[in-house]
């Protein structure tokens, strides 16, 4: 992409509302002052995503700069950076680039929670539920 392309392409971008990049959730929130630059990283945070998260968020947002938020509702971990004096998504082509990066580097270190074998449920109890689904 051209700069003079990239820039259309990012004022087109809406303020203030979820936007999918590279099929990850970003956001550009205005406020006086800057801009919090953010992506969703894990909806429905468990503690021991946070747990896992937390063990690697430090060295990450050193090398980055973005650290890890949560959403108001305590539900959505985020990886958000604050940007001082931007007010648009012309101004941050490169902030927005070390994000997804960031973004993606932080999902190939931090797996998913593995089920433990006491929460899976017994052999006879699979056997049961595949009958009564019909199979």
């Amino acid at each position: 992409m051209q700069i003079s392309e990239l820039e259309q392409w990012l004022q087109g971008l809406p303020l203030d509302e979820p936007v999918d990049i590279d099929g990850e959730s970003v956001y550009l929130r205005v406020e006086v002052g800057g801009a919090e630059l953010g992506a969703r990283f894990i909806d429905a945070v468990t503690g021991q995503q946070l747990q896992e998260a937390m063990k690697q968020g430090f060295q990450s947002a050193m090398e980055f700069d973005a650290g890890w938020g949560l959403s108001t509702d305590g539900g959505t971990l985020l990886l958000t950076q604050w940007l001082p004096g931007v007010s648009s998504w012309t101004e941050v082509p490169e902030q927005l680039e070390k994000l997804l990066n960031q973004v993606s580097v932080l999902r190939a270190v931090i797996s998913p929670v593995k089920v433990k074998l006491d929460d899976m449920p017994n052999r006879d109890e699979q056997r049961g539920r595949s009958k009564l689904m019909g199979g």
